[in-house]
């Protein structure tokens, strides 16, 4: 009965109360977070890192981990997703190495900079890009045991991913329900997760089998499961059936029910547990919460204590820092990074001695180390390992902050100086790979030596012993094993250059949305009319004036003049009046004041628009054209030629009309069913359509009415959007799948026997309206009643589509209408303009790119453009079959050199690393050179003082 009175050495341990000023304000928003299964902030022995707003969209704090105070550069954010980063971990065995998850379907590993080198963030590129998955990322967690071995868990499946071969090993789709949390036993083997249809599972992975399943807690409010170390145990935390929040502890060798369950409160943040495997400590808090438990659980009974609860600001997510970053001479044992509105308080606890001059072995025993127990290859083999433990004794401890990078193959062996040594293998092949794994400290029985010593021709006269052994070992392997030793040096250097050049780097990636100031914005429109057909863009404008849609009879549309910004009055605003609604509209590209509407009252109307805009409502056009048989649905301008336009009805007609002459002078007739879209080849020749037969014809109109190519196209009958990328050479078309998703394709205009790539959006019953900018490459989407805009680059090699970073806005936008790119401002890295039409507003919007030396022209992001906004050919000429092309035109300004052509800029001076011996100073040091530097400053003066020189008076001087 001893056990009873045991006294834990922790019991006492507690908060250490951290001034205000050490916490760190500097950028910190947390306000906004989405709910997700992550814990908003996580930290390794190098970086913490933590989601911000969920308006800054994808974007990720990074800081190092032993920052505090007022930070002097600012916070730096690592642009990682396009949506909001629902999870996050950094890898056990290298400080730098991050993954990421995100609401966009995606998981990205990265490569973290040294900390000089923070600014760096902003261009970043991840080292490996899991392929999207169909649902939001819940989880990302990494094996504890083999290095390079990713988990992640989205919607009701577990993937695990070999990062260091890039493969996809194992998906396991057992679970009934979305999947709520998962954790690792620290032997790397098994797994628990816990499930939205209240179920606890514990899985072998490898086998892809539920070993143990029992029912949880009693309501499908989120739930956490802990796995307590290398234990038998689990802690789960969850709510009961009466919404309260509540604990529980369960022994895996009897895993019906809990062996101990502790109510906690009937708040309704969900709880975050996070447990130190070496001293037993249990610490819990939840979202919103202002406190934080801390509790140990019995090794006898497995009852929970309360050894301690502390007050705090309100709680939006918790980390803990690793065992081997602490400062453990002054007795912390634990550290926790509180994640609250405005700031992020580190909070150590500290288990009260007399002194802490000596290093207190009995409160820090041995940690693991950040070694691997074995590789990725070995683990997925069925082998298991053991990782290796560390002292925590600053006498002993290893320099932290290890940076073993993906280009190093997991599982080296380790030669006797500390070296590795990845490409050379064990020479006993019939010894199992288990046994090179279980205890990566021992060496193996004979390496062959490959080192330059070795294989020189060097006299014998100057040979050591040692090179003497290395050569008597090399001569006993044989060729077979020589052969074997190149093959994985070869592959090895395959898989190294993959990963860290298999990654595209994109200019745009980081593309940045800004609205610009309100005073520029038209405010107070009044009954926006929803209703136009989805197969129009809604909303159109040019550089002079905008048409927004106005509900009424007669097919009412509002022209507002861009240089008229301000709040509109309620009511009295001159429009343009047709006879019938009117379904779509479209801006001459080379006259500011010809606009042409369609009806679907089968009409065509053409309108000039007066100088200086409406000052009367008109009901008269310049003329009209009639020629469909049923409701027109879209009208296309040509790129090139003056006075061409197309349309389509539901007559599954598409005509080519000329204005000059406003009669009928081309058309297409081969489509069985309603065309979605048209849309022109760059150089005018070629016209595309997508048909609700689920085709894609691509025509050379003015040879023959029949296609010249055709192919499947989107499945889904809600719509479809086209256009021609890449001078012309591929198709980007936006469409849906049967279950009507939306769905962006890329296809090879000369072969649409198949998309070359595609890749599943969201859904949502809104189709996708695509934007192609020419010089960027860049395909900016967004959906009407969408709050956000996506992006990809487009390029000739695989995967053809690269997602860029998505921006969200604080209202759903209704529609983006671009202009032509010689609006934009180059001085500020402005790649792209458009206006963006809200249910209430106008607003314009700038996309930019983040560069340093604006004082430069940015050649490399701004190539001679096209001049689009200028007629080539007359409809005549086109008809008759000219192809003449725009001229390009630089957009450097006359005042600004380029950046090709500036000096280098000089490298920055590195600070001093902490770990290096050479330039490391202790507190102590450092305080006594300032107090030698302030004695200097006061030294002995040797002259007198002025009051020593001053003379006074006699006596009889006095006066009486």
């Amino acid at each position: 009965m001893a056990w009873r009175f045991k006294t834990s050495k922790y019991k006492n341990a507690a908060p250490k109360v951290i001034k205000r000023e050490e916490w760190i304000q500097e950028g910190i928003s947390a306000g906004n977070l989405m709910q997700c299964s992550g814990n908003h902030i996580k930290a390794g022995c190098i970086y913490m890192t933590f989601n911000v707003d969920s308006s800054g969209g994808g974007n990720l704090g990074v800081l190092p981990v032993s920052s505090t105070g007022r930070l002097v550069n600012g916070l730096p954010l690592l642009p990682a997703h396009g949506d909001f980063v629902s999870d996050f971990e950094f890898s056990p065995f290298d400080d730098y190495l991050l993954a990421t998850g995100s609401a966009d379907n995606s998981v990205k590993v990265w490569l973290l900079p040294e900390e000089d080198n923070l600014s760096e963030l902003s261009n970043l590129n991840p080292v490996v890009a899991v392929p999207k998955q169909n649902y939001k990322i819940e989880n990302v967690t990494w094996n504890p045991m083999a290095e390079g071995v990713l988990t992640f868990t989205c919607n009701d499946c577990v993937v695990l991913y070999d990062v260091t071969s890039q493969e996809q090993k194992i998906s396991i789709n057992n679970h009934k329900d979305q999947i709520q949390s998962i954790s690792w036993r620290d032997n790397g083997q098994v797994f628990v997760t816990s499930c939205k249809d209240k179920r606890l599972r514990i899985i072998d992975p490898r086998a892809s089998s539920v070993v143990q399943e029992t029912q949880g807690h009693d309501n499908i409010r989120d739930s956490r499961a802990l796995w307590l170390g290398n234990k038998d145990m689990l802690c789960t935390t969850g709510f009961s059936r009466s919404r309260e929040r509540e604990v529980k502890v369960w022994d895996c060798r009897n895993f019906t029910s809990s062996v101990s369950t502790l109510g906690i409160d009937s708040n309704t943040g969900t709880l975050i547990p996070l447990y130190d495997a070496d001293t037993g400590m249990l610490f819990l808090t939840g979202k919103g919460d202002s406190n934080i438990r801390y509790y140990e659980i019995s090794e006898k009974d497995s009852t929970l204590t309360e050894n301690n609860i502390s007050r705090t600001e309100q709680v939006k997510g918790v980390g803990m820092v690793p065992k081997r970053a602490l400062n453990v001479m002054e007795g912390e044992v634990d550290r926790l990074l509180l994640l609250t509105k405005q700031a992020i308080i580190p909070i150590p606890y500290i288990v009260p001695r007399k002194n802490y001059l000596e290093f207190h072995d009995d409160l820090f025993p041995d940690t693991a180390s950040d070694e691997p127990g074995l590789s990725a290859t070995a683990w997925f083999s069925g082998a298991n390992g053991q990782r290796k433990l560390v002292s925590l004794n600053p006498q002993r401890k290893t320099a932290i902050g290890s940076r073993r990078g993906l280009g190093l193959q997991p599982g080296e062996v380790k030669e006797a100086g500390g070296g590795t040594s990845a490409d050379v293998p064990v020479t006993n092949k019939t010894q199992p790979e288990t046994s090179q794994v279980t205890n990566p400290s021992s060496p193996p029985a004979s390496v062959p030596n490959t080192s330059p010593s070795a294989t020189s021709q060097s006299p014998v006269h100057n040979r050591t012993d040692e090179e003497k052994a290395a050569e008597a070992i090399s001569d006993d392997v044989t060729d077979e094993d020589k052969a074997e030793a190149e093959q994985r040096e070869e592959v090895q250097k395959k898989v190294s250059a993959r990963i860290f050049s298999g990654v595209r780097q994109c200019k745009f990636k980081h593309w940045k949305c800004k609205t610009l100031h309100r005073s520029t914005h038209i405010e107070n429109i009044r009954k926006l009319d929803r209703t136009v057909p989805g197969e129009s863009n809604f909303f159109v404008a040019n550089k002079k004036r905008c048409v927004v849609p106005i509900e009424g009879s007669g097919g009412l549309l509002s022209v507002f003049e861009l240089d008229k910004p301000g709040k509109l009055q309620d009511a009295g605003l001159p429009v343009l009046q047709h006879q019938s609604k009117a379904t779509d509209y479209s801006w001459d590209p080379f006259s500011d004041n010809r606009l042409v509407v369609a009806c679907d009252d089968a009409k065509i109307w053409v309108w000039d628009i007066p100088e200086g805009g409406l000052t009367e409502t008109l009901t008269e056009p310049r003329g009209t054209l009639r020629g469909h048989m049923e409701k027109i649905y879209f009208v296309i301008f040509h790129p090139l030629a003056r006075d061409i336009i197309v349309t389509s009805a539901y007559d599954f007609t598409v005509r080519i009309w000329d204005l000059s002459e406003m009669k009928e002078v081309l058309q297409l007739f081969v489509h069985p069913d309603q065309v979605f879209c048209a849309a022109w080849s760059p150089d005018g020749k070629y016209l595309c359509t997508v048909c609700k037969d689920g085709k894609v014809r691509i025509f050379n109109p003015r040879k023959s009415p029949n296609p010249v190519m055709e192919g499947p196209g989107p499945e889904g009958s809600r719509g479809a959007r086209a256009v021609f990328v890449l001078e012309g050479n591929y198709l980007f078309i936006s469409g849906f799948d049967k279950q009507s998703k939306r769905m962006v394709f890329m296809y090879d205009t000369g072969d649409l026997s198949k998309p070359l790539y595609e890749d599943s959006i969201d859904e949502c019953p809104a189709i996708l309206v695509p934007y192609y900018d020419e010089d960027s490459n860049t395909v900016f989407l967004s959906g009407r009643g969408d709050g956000q805009m996506y992006a990809y680059e487009v390029a000739t090699e695989e995967p053809y589509l690269f997602p860029l970073a998505t921006t969200k806005f604080p209202t759903a936008s209704q529609a983006f209408s671009f202009l032509p790119k010689y609006l934009c401002n180059v001085k500020e890295v402005e790649f792209a303009k458009a206006y963006r039409l809200t249910q209430t507003s106008v607003e314009p919007v700038s996309f930019t790119v983040p560069r340093v030396r604006l004082e430069y022209f940015q050649d490399d992001l701004f190539p001679e453009t096209r001049v689009t906004w200028e007629p080539t050919m007359t409809s005549k000429d086109w008809l008759a079959g000219s192809n003449r092309q725009p001229r390009t035109l630089s957009l450097q300004p006359k005042d600004m050199t380029l950046l090709s052509q500036a000096p280098k800029e000089t490298p920055k001076v590195r600070k001093f690393e902490s770990y290096n011996a050479d330039t490391y100073k202790t507190d102590e040091q450092k305080k006594e050179e300032l107090m030698s530097a302030m004695t200097n400053k006061l030294s002995k003066q040797e002259a007198p003082l002025p009051q020593d020189l001053a003379e006074g008076v006699d006596e009889d001087e006095w006066d009486d």
